[in-house]
């Protein structure tokens, strides 16, 4: 296995874990809640990270 899967991997349970605490925060925050937007936010370049990662 190449470091970059290794790095991919790690990266992708990080983002299944930040999803979750996402939902969580939106639904006791309000989807709405500058919290919930910021921490999308910090979900949305994970994602970008990642899809770089894959190409």
């Amino acid at each position: 296995m190449h470091n970059s899967e290794v790095d991919a991997d790690s990266l992708l349970e990080r983002i299944e874990l930040m999803r979750e605490k996402l939902v969580d925060i939106g639904l006791r925050e309000g989807l709405t809640a500058p919290s919930t937007l910021k921490y999308s936010e910090l979900l949305d370049e994970q994602i970008k990270i990642y899809q770089m990662l894959m190409k």
